[in-house]
């Protein structure tokens, strides 16, 4: 009886070493688990905000697009006037001639 005791003993104990070393596993599982999505959050957090950046310079470069286009109707209405103003002293003298 008392052998049948110590094997059913030791196979109870085998059986608690595999369930805490498969327990320890899972913690240790569970813990990688965590780590990488703490790092998949701050990674998205990270690309969020390089995306809010992005738009930002968008924007700018937009404005500035705007601006140099303004600028250059401006230069171009201009030219016109100049033009028109040289064609009529060349008008006349062509007329002169």
């Amino acid at each position: 009886l008392q052998a049948s005791e110590r094997r059913m003993m030791t196979s109870i104990e085998e059986v608690n070493l595999r369930v805490s070393y498969q327990a320890q596993v899972r913690r240790k599982e569970s813990e990688n688990f965590y780590t990488q999505l703490l790092d998949a959050q701050t990674d998205r957090r990270d690309i969020r905000l390089e995306i809010d950046v992005v738009r930002g310079q968008r924007t700018a470069y937009e404005t500035e697009l705007q601006e140099v286009h303004q600028a250059y109707l401006s230069f171009e209405a201009r030219n016109k006037e100049l033009l028109a103003q040289l064609e009529t002293p060349e008008t006349h003298i062509s007329r002169m001639e």
